[in-house]
């Protein structure tokens, strides 16, 4: 007891006596506390609509190839491949318009190719193997100016501007091993602005997809990112592949809510991987509490 008064239902007390809190006080002033901190639950609101193509970015267009002079490529039919990369990751690859078969003095490949919009880096694969093995990086910069790749890995100033003149073989991983699913994710996607995640624990995507014919099976991969305030960076979460109802087994709906936790990110965007089926669309509400 403290000040001459009796202990109440639910009072905390010391071992010396001494009355310190109340239970029913100390319920009050937290929850008072939470209700004041967080952000309160939205009602739905549209984010993205009419999603018909994965958020990634596009593959290169026509690589062009042709053989000069100069090089030491040893004389061989060569096969070249472009992949295009961003921050998140890389595309599949395009394969060079022909073969190249170079021999005596002629002993470099060009390949030519236009720029993919948001890449900022390009592998370059040449090599007499059928799937090509990997021979440099480049970036955008170079390939706009030229560059030539006389040593495996190692850009050097030269060639013509749109093209990368490779002089030696490639000797390392072959893209169809290391390139074979496009995950050079475009942040945010397209056309869309952010979930605002401030103060907010989940946020709620109800998915709504559709199709005009069953030509092509359905098929929809989502992956949610997450804005790191500090670094202006997007980190990937778990990627969620989605069924949907129709054959034996499936009981899934064209309708579903995929919820994510999203405590401690500034922001959140649900990246669509990779979606198929016959006039497949997809339509994202959101929903925040």
């Amino acid at each position: 007891m403290s000040g001459g008064s009796y202990p109440q239902d639910g009072d905390v007390i010391r071992s010396d006596g001494v009355t310190v809190a109340n239970i029913g006080d100390l319920l009050t002033t937290i929850s008072t506390a939470a209700s004041s901190g967080g952000a309160t639950p939205t009602t739905p609101v549209a984010y993205r609509a009419a999603v018909v193509a994965a958020d990634t970015l596009s593959v290169p267009g026509t690589v062009t190839c042709t053989k000069i002079a100069g090089g030491a490529a040893t004389a061989g039919t060569y096969n070249v491949k472009v992949v295009a990369l961003n921050q998140y990751g890389r595309t599949t690859a395009t394969a060079g318009n022909t073969t190249v078969t170079t021999e005596t003095t002629n002993l470099t490949v060009r390949a030519a190719f236009a720029a993919v919009t948001g890449a900022t880096h390009y592998d370059i694969y040449c090599s007499t193997d059928s799937d090509p093995k990997f021979v440099g990086r480049i970036s955008e910069a170079q390939r706009g100016t030229g560059i030539v790749l006389a040593t495996v890995n190692v850009p050097t100033a030269g060639g013509t501007a749109g093209a990368v003149d490779v002089q030696t073989p490639g000797t390392g991983l072959q893209s169809a091993t290391t390139a074979a699913q496009n995950t050079a994710y475009v942040l945010p996607p397209t056309g869309t602005t952010d979930v605002d995640a401030t103060g907010y624990q989940y946020v709620d995507f109800l998915l709504s997809w559709s199709r005009t014919g069953d030509i092509v099976a359905s098929a929809l991969t989502v992956a949610p990112f997450f804005l790191d305030s500090r670094t202006g960076v997007y980190q990937q979460g778990e990627p969620r592949t989605l069924s949907f109802g129709g054959t034996s087994g499936a009981l899934n709906a064209n309708q579903q809510r995929l919820r994510v936790e999203a405590r401690g990110s500034a922001a959140v965007a649900l990246v669509v991987a990779s979606l198929a089926g016959t006039g497949a669309s997809l339509d994202i509400d959101v929903v925040k509490s």
